[in-house]
């Protein structure tokens, strides 16, 4: 059966104009932004045009793995309620954590300037999301949370010993100084953090964004992710659209 990605899937239309962040690193406390306004609804709406796309890709990846390794699986939820989704046919919803937007994204949003050295930290970010089989939905919060704190870069400052992508502390036991600058280190790190949020409570995929990217970081700004939701499911629906 030939799958057939919507045409639309890149695409956010409708949603106004938004401000840019200054282009320049910056950590949780840093710049100030101009924020969008942008409904629950619209933005809902059109997001969800890039989650039957990429979470096919997802699926399939994670259906090969369990194949190849002989592993119990649950039924056949995933692939076959996709296929018909692509083809425009109702077989049930997708799980909430293969969503890119399970629940409605919290707030106004903000929009990121992206460069070349932005776009390779996210698609690390992504990559090791779904190297680990955590679903799209974890992949939005990982990516989310690093616009929030390092606006995407590498940065070797923060506050206090703070360092990298997710701003992670050497001395609160998130690794050495060079592994936290490692942004696959910095990732995994992040990612295992968020697996045991998602392990203590079951209902994480439809929690606002801001709640489980807090159960990692503890951030003294836990609302400050939410703004980055919208743009940061758009990096992870063209990121995962690349790797299949």
């Amino acid at each position: 059966m030939a799958l057939v990605f919507l045409g639309s899937a890149l695409v956010l239309a409708g949603v106004g104009t938004a401000s840019a962040v200054p282009d320049g690193p910056g950590a949780s406390q840093a710049a100030s932004v101009t924020h969008r306004s942008s409904t629950h609804h619209s933005t809902t709406q059109h997001i969800n045009s890039l989650q039957i796309a990429t979470a096919v890709a997802a699926h399939r990846e994670r259906h090969h793995h369990r194949a190849r390794h002989a592993a119990a699986h649950r039924p056949l939820n995933s692939w076959s309620a996709i296929t018909h989704a692509a083809a425009g046919q109702s077989n049930g919803p997708l799980p909430a954590s293969d969503r890119l937007l399970p629940a409605p994204v919290s707030g106004p949003q903000a929009f990121l300037p992206m460069t070349p050295a932005r776009d390779a930290n996210a698609a690390t970010i992504v990559q090791r999301a779904l190297a680990k089989h955590m679903g799209l939905r974890s992949a939005v919060i990982a990516v989310a949370t690093a616009m929030q704190e390092s606006t995407l870069l590498n940065i070797d400052y923060g506050t206090y010993d703070s360092l990298g992508l997710f701003q992670q502390q050497p001395d609160m036991g998130w690794g050495t100084s060079s592994q936290v600058l490692d942004p696959a280190y910095a990732s995994d790190a992040f990612l295992n953090g968020l697996q045991h949020y998602q392990a203590n409570n079951p209902e994480w995929a439809t929690q606002p964004l801001w709640q489980a990217a807090q159960g990692v970081q503890n951030s003294g700004f836990p609302y400050a992710y939410a703004k980055w939701e919208s743009q940061a499911a758009h990096i992870v629906a063209s990121v995962a659209r690349g790797m299949f």
